[in-house]
């Protein structure tokens, strides 16, 4: 039996990534405020705790074992195929998958609650405060057949919706309010978690029965065996990237915690200097993200030219706005923290920051060419350079730790992502899409180099001290007029972007209507 596959709307990349740029633009407002609110409601040590509690409990997130992705990348297929029964195999067997995971979180989440507070008895952890994290997840992980539906048909921008409207509710108005009416403790900001998880799965659960119609017959009961397999397939190579990508960028917390005195300090100094890198590196790592349906489907119909375009426009914008945004947070990020949170502590956290910035450049750049690597199931070698790249930062961040501290675990980081992202991961899209070392880097050639010269102009604004928040926003306009003057110079993409922009302005519209 088949479907009549849709044409894929050319706004819906647009829309998708604008509502997760703006999901992440609030967050990054959102931030600016709930960190000194959590830093004076709690304390730096307890906020330490706070964030361990989450990194391990996020450990569990490789439950996921890539069934999300797989979702989207054999649902995607199957709608551009045109096929409803492989389509009914993909909801049926993934639901069965969720319902497993969602019941293994459940117990490990006892199991954390018990032994982290006798691990880190000095921390302080609450149990309670766990099994409500571990419960959120489980939450999540249930419900995450009708999110990756929605991703499926490219609506992201639904999912990113409701993100917008529960982070409001209960990130920052709950938390704000009850900071300032008797503070904030463990299980208050479990409870909110918790709040938080329900109403936002329960909104994308009743979008995704509303906007995809396939997702409402599904039935975990009857998964579909060969589906199952190629899932699994697939799932074991993501589930280990995942696991990897837990290693890589929340493990920090941990090897802190067991090598260094005053560890909820420690975290708490090492989570703000990794707080700006890691906002900017999810953010514009949604690019690849959302395109990634898209990869799948032009993958499944062999169109190899438009893959091979869609993938040359991604790296270009991707390239680009990573430049614009990571050299301005290296040439104000360090001022700003200070401005922002008037800590003792904080320059250690602004030379994390730099420390870190390089290694996040260069591995945004690799994120259009991963989604066509994932939306093509061309995941063995990934999950190899992955796992590497894991491996190389725990043994890393533990052998220097202890001679430099928690810039040990900075640099234990950021040297293996800059080795695979940069020097191992151009090698395989060789193997693995015929993208020869040389070709990549030309798709980068530009951004890279336009970002060197932006550097190089306004890296001069990093020497003024930043005393208020208008000197902050007067260097960031000059800045951003810089960047913007530079592009329209170098970049004949932006300059021809400019008249169709101008073009589709309702003023415009009018006139070209009118002759």
């Amino acid at each position: 039996m088949t479907i009549t596959p849709k044409k894929p709307s050319k706004l819906l990349p647009v829309a998708n990534v604008i509502t997760s740029q703006f999901a992440t633009a609030l967050g990054i407002a959102g931030s600016f405020v709930i960190t000194p609110t959590m830093l004076s409601g709690l304390g730096e040590a307890k906020n330490g705790g706070w964030q361990l509690m989450l990194s391990f409990v996020s450990y569990m997130k490789f439950l996921d074992l890539g069934t999300s992705a797989g979702t989207v990348k054999y649902g995607a297929g199957a709608l551009a195929r045109g096929d409803e029964e492989d389509l009914r195999k993909v909801v049926n067997s993934t639901t069965a998958i969720f319902l497993g995971v969602g019941t293994l979180s459940t117990i490990g989440t006892l199991i954390l609650a018990v032994i982290l507070p006798r691990i880190y008895s000095d921390v302080g952890l609450d149990p309670v405060t766990i099994v409500m994290l571990g419960a959120a997840l489980a939450i999540d992980l249930l419900s995450r057949t009708f999110a990756a539906a929605l991703r499926t048909r490219s609506l992201f921008f639904v999912c990113d919706s409701v993100e917008i409207l529960t982070f409001v509710v209960f990130r920052l108005g709950f938390l704000i309010y009850f900071a300032h009416h008797g503070g904030l403790t463990y299980r208050l900001l479990g409870t909110l978690v918790l709040l938080d998880t329900v109403c936002k799965n329960g909104f994308v659960t009743g979008a995704a029965l509303f906007l995809t119609p396939y997702v409402r017959k599904a039935n975990p009961f009857k998964p579909a065996r060969d589906m199952i397999k190629k899932l699994t397939k697939m799932g074991s190579a993501m589930s280990i990237m995942q696991i990897a990508d837990i290693v890589r960028f929340q493990l920090d917390a941990g090897v802190i915690a067991y090598f260094m005195v005053d560890a909820g300090w420690n975290i708490t100094i090492f989570s703000i200097g990794t707080r700006l890198p890691s906002i900017a590196y999810t953010a514009i790592g949604v690019i690849g993200a959302v395109l990634m349906p898209r990869f799948s489907g032009l993958s499944e119909t062999g169109d190899q030219e438009g893959l091979k375009a869609l993938l040359k426009r991604a790296n270009l914008a991707t390239g680009l706005i990573a430049s614009f945004v990571l050299v301005n947070i290296a040439v104000l990020g360090p001022h700003f923290l200070e401005l922002w949170l008037k800590k003792p502590w904080v320059p250690t956290s602004g030379k994390i920051l730099l420390v870190m910035l390089p290694g996040y450049f260069v591995a945004l750049l690799t994120g259009p060419s991963a989604g066509v690597l994932v939306g093509g199931g061309r995941l063995r070698g990934l999950t190899m350079i992955t796992v590497g790249e894991a491996v190389l930062n725990f043994v890393l961040s533990v052998a220097l730790v202890k001679a430099f501290g928690i810039f040990g675990v900075a640099f234990g980081t950021v040297i293996p992502m800059i080795v695979v992202r940069g020097i191992v991961f151009p090698l395989l899209l060789k193997k693995e899409l015929g993208i020869t070392p040389l070709e990549y880097a030309r798709m980068h050639a530009r951004p890279v180099l336009l970002g060197l010269v932006y550097l190089a102009l306004v890296c001069g604004l990093g020497f003024i001290p930043l005393v208020s928040y208008v000197r902050f926003f007067l260097l960031a306009g000059l800045s951003t007029v810089v960047f913007f003057t530079l592009l329209l110079a170098v970049v004949p993409e932006a300059r021809a972007a400019v008249p169709k922009l101008l073009a589709k302005l309702p003023g415009r519209r009018k006139v070209a209507a009118s002759e």
